[in-house]
């Protein structure tokens, strides 16, 4: 064999060889890592958080990593905690604070994927002079939990920025979110905070309009974006099921690159939210702008500096002097 033969033989197969190589990374990429068991996830069906295990289940990206993923709807935030407390569910969506919260108290879950940033909003009818929290003073505002985030966070927002006790200053009306958006309608508030999910109505209807969104006070105090609301899992599963914990991760993953492209997708979580088409492009613009694909190095330092903010206004209601060690793992992304 002369010399360029043998160059040429050798080039060849080295070729084959990095070849096969890649061949073999992309095979055990592809190999699913769930074992194929069943993962139950608490998801509350009226809001935006079933959007994306629908997705995965739509698509089958669930058994694509080896695991059955199994929907188990929720009423209240109660009943979900009894779900992870009893082992009856493996999974569930809760805002970050709650999640700490839980963690805190002895029932050890874990963040292993984000979902949203904050999503929440304050509206007021179109016509009002309400520009900011300054101008709620003597107001009617509706409140959905005072021991929920985005009052808390609205206390600490007006703390900050407007030297304002609102708790105090304000006239606050607590209930459920679909009665506050009745109680608005019929003129008995002035202001009141309104999820994601039924907002877009409100805005196409023409009659109502955004006085400020949770994530723009939080940037007006200067805190980082974060997760608000992530997909939590029972750690012992987590450390057992590692495998599965992957796998979901991967799912979603998979479902958010749907939901950023596909169109369909949207149309039938319009449907199961009774959104007008009007309704539905501004529910789909204000998701996607807010979807959060992975946990990024400093979200739990941004939680912490979120945490602190909203213990100088409230610590009796925030109910958390430090953030639970181990609340985000990057470990199954």
């Amino acid at each position: 064999m002369n010399r360029n033969n043998f160059l040429r033989f050798f080039a060849g197969g080295v070729t084959a060889v990095f070849l096969a190589m890649i061949g073999s990374v992309a095979h055990a990429q592809l190999k699913p890592t769930g074992d194929g068991g069943t993962v139950r996830i608490m998801i509350n069906p009226a809001g935006t958080m079933g959007i994306g295990p629908a997705v995965i289940k739509k698509y089958g990206f669930d058994t694509k990593h080896g695991i059955n993923l199994e929907v188990v709807s929720y009423s209240d935030q109660k009943s979900a905690t009894a779900a992870i407390q009893s082992g009856s569910a493996e999974m569930v969506v809760f805002d970050w604070l709650a999640a700490a919260r839980l963690r805190a108290s002895g029932t050890p879950v874990v963040g292993i994927a984000p979902f949203l940033t904050y999503v929440n909003s304050v509206v007021v009818p179109k016509e009002s002079p309400l520009k900011t929290l300054a101008d709620l003073k003597g107001k009617r505002v509706g409140v959905a939990h005072k021991t929920g985030f985005d009052w808390i966070i609205m206390q600490a927002a007006a703390q900050k920025l407007y030297k304002m006790d609102i708790g105090k200053d304000v006239e606050v009306r607590e209930g459920a979110v679909p009665l506050l958006r009745g109680l608005i309608e019929k003129g008995d508030l002035d202001a009141t905070q309104m999820w994601n999910s039924l907002a877009p109505e409100m805005l196409a209807s023409g009659n109502y309009r955004t006085m400020v969104t949770i994530r723009d006070l939080t940037q007006q105090m200067g805190l980082p974006t974060v997760p608000f609301l992530f997909f939590s899992m029972r750690e012992d599963y987590a450390k057992q099921h590692a495998g599965n914990a992957r796998a979901f991760v991967a799912a979603y993953r998979d479902a958010v690159d749907v939901l950023m492209k596909d169109e369909e997708v949207w149309v039938e979580h319009g449907n199961r939210l009774k959104l007008s088409p009007d309704s539905l492009k501004l529910f789909k613009e204000q998701v996607r702008r807010d979807l959060l694909k992975s946990f990024a190095p400093d979200m739990t330092r941004g939680l912490e500096s979120t945490l602190e903010a909203v213990n100088q206004v409230s610590p009796e209601v925030v109910g958390l002097k430090v953030l639970p060690v181990g609340l985000l793992t990057a470990e199954y992304q």
